[in-house]
């Protein structure tokens, strides 16, 4: 009887003993957390495991995080949604996602203080840009699903150039179906597949679109708040992005950028593979297999789709058609999308589509942005002072080998979409102002000309000449050689 009494005041004291820890984690947590961030107003612990609040958003929860994990005695710790900062973000220069203005600060059911004291003390937590995004994700309650999928996929190790990750809520998830999720879950690489689906290496990429301040991606999965962590955003979507309809990757997917063929597919085989390297290095890109198995199986021809030989057609078209595009070979067809460079070649990739029995969904290129425009120009300004154009005196043509940075200058604009191209010639003070203005004209004229043969529209290249009205003066007196000039800029059109 002595030890029942015994067993049964020991059982009695557990609750106490589990109070104490928790009471004592979540003072020395708290007063860690105050230190780090003093916008922290509140700790709650279940055994080891406690949730900190915030009396508004602070900058970097992430880094608040993993320094509160390794305080003794705590095996994690998850930030309340009063911690995070939202912002939303401008797709393309336009559209926002719909966010709320305000965020409410949840009350936890135990918290330890609630009157946020100013202090002094604040301490640099070092993180990699990687770690931060992984600890985000991990750590907000409403993405645990996509967070366990990123941490089976490996994603940690293949995030390079993403910019964004496009994470699902959880309700989104239970919107799927818990029985396809778990036969994706039971396969690698179709985990793989379900993650990198939601990856984007840009905000401009042709699978987002933004109407009436609401951002959908893939047509369908609308953006309803976005996580700035450092360079990198997370958005949260109302719905599960789903390659063909399943969930897993089409039979071939290729996407052009100006500087790589990126490759993925469900079964790609070694001769897909040798054929894009092919067309890349024709191109001077450079071949990414981002994800999916490779085998030597003729997998395109099986599935009768398409052919290898019209594939190889659509993409040296694409090449040269768009600015950014992806070619999809699905079971149930084939698609193609992008941003073409101008109305005459996407008129002529369309062709090409068709022939093929290809889909084709194209949309104009997106304007240059201000410092894009402002760059180009600075690249010519360098050209120009390091290789002067010069002419014979008295005429407008070219002195011997003078011309060849012209050839340089169309090379570096002959696929950059949206702009047009303006040479103004000019003439030193000599000589009557009316024929300066004609020779200056058609020294302009030249240097178009040369232009246009280089490769650029001719629709997009103008020129004037503005004869000795703008003399390079330097302390007063004119500098004639550097008055005898033509620039060329570029503007937006």
């Amino acid at each position: 009887m002595a030890a029942v009494t015994c067993l049964a005041t020991l059982l009695a004291g557990v609750p106490l003993y589990l109070s104490s820890i928790e009471q004592d984690l979540g003072t020395r947590t708290l007063e860690r957390a105050r230190q780090l961030d003093p916008l922290v107003n509140g700790v709650s612990f279940s055994g080891q495991d406690g949730t900190i609040f915030c009396a508004s958003p602070v900058e970097y929860p992430a880094q608040l995080l993993l320094g509160l994990s390794a305080l003794d005695g705590v095996r994690s710790v998850v930030a309340d949604r009063s911690c995070r900062v939202l912002r939303a973000p401008t797709v393309g220069g336009s559209g926002t996602a719909s966010i709320p203005s305000t965020t409410e600060v949840p009350q936890p059911t135990a918290t330890l203080g609630s009157i946020v004291k100013e202090t002094t003390t604040t301490e640099s937590l070092p993180v990699s840009d990687d770690e931060l995004l992984l600890s985000v994700l991990e750590s907000d309650p409403e993405l645990t699903t996509m967070a366990r999928l990123v941490s089976s996929a490996g994603l940690e190790s293949r995030l390079g150039d993403v910019v964004i990750v496009l994470a699902p809520v959880d309700g989104a998830f239970d919107e799927f179906g818990a029985d396809l999720l778990a036969e994706i879950e039971t396969d690698v690489a179709s985990t793989i597949a379900l993650v990198d689906m939601h990856v984007l290496e840009s905000a401009n990429s042709p699978r987002i679109e933004s109407s009436d301040d609401v951002t959908t991606v893939d047509g369908y999965a609308q953006v309803i708040e976005v996580l700035n962590v450092g360079d990198r955003q997370v958005w949260l979507l109302d719905s599960v992005l789903q390659a063909d309809g399943t969930g897993v990757l089409p039979l071939l997917e290729i996407e052009l950028t100006n500087s790589t063929l990126q490759v993925a597919g469900s079964n790609v085989s070694e001769e897909i593979l040798d054929a894009v390297t092919s067309i890349a290095e024709e191109s001077n890109r450079t071949v990414q297999r981002r994800f999916g198995s490779t085998s030597d199986d003729t997998m395109l021809d099986d599935a009768q789709v398409i052919t290898l030989s019209a594939i190889e057609r659509l993409l040296r078209a694409m090449i040269y058609s768009l600015d950014t595009g992806v070619l999809t070979v699905a079971d149930s067809g084939t698609s193609l999308a992008g941003s073409y460079l101008d109305e005459n070649r996407a008129a002529s990739l369309t062709a090409v589509a068709r022939s093929v029995g290809a889909e084709v969904s194209l949309a104009p290129p997106a304007p240059l942005g201000p410092a894009e425009v402002d760059a180009l120009n600075d690249d010519i300004v360098e050209l120009l002072i390091g290789n002067p154009i010069s002419f014979i005196s008295g005429s407008a043509e070219f002195v011997w080998g003078s011309d060849g940075v012209l050839d340089e200058i169309a090379q570096l604009l002959v696929d950059v979409p949206g702009i047009s191209v303006v040479v103004r010639g000019h003439t030193d003070s000599d000589g009557v102002p009316e024929s300066n203005v004609q020779l200056s004209t058609d020294r302009a004229a030249m240097v178009a000309e040369a232009l246009i043969e280089g490769g650029l529209e001719r629709s997009s290249v103008s020129w004037e000449g503005v004869g000795s009205a703008e003399p390079i003066i330097i302390e007063g007196v004119e500098d004639k050689v550097m008055s005898r000039r033509v620039e060329i800029f570029v503007l937006a059109v």
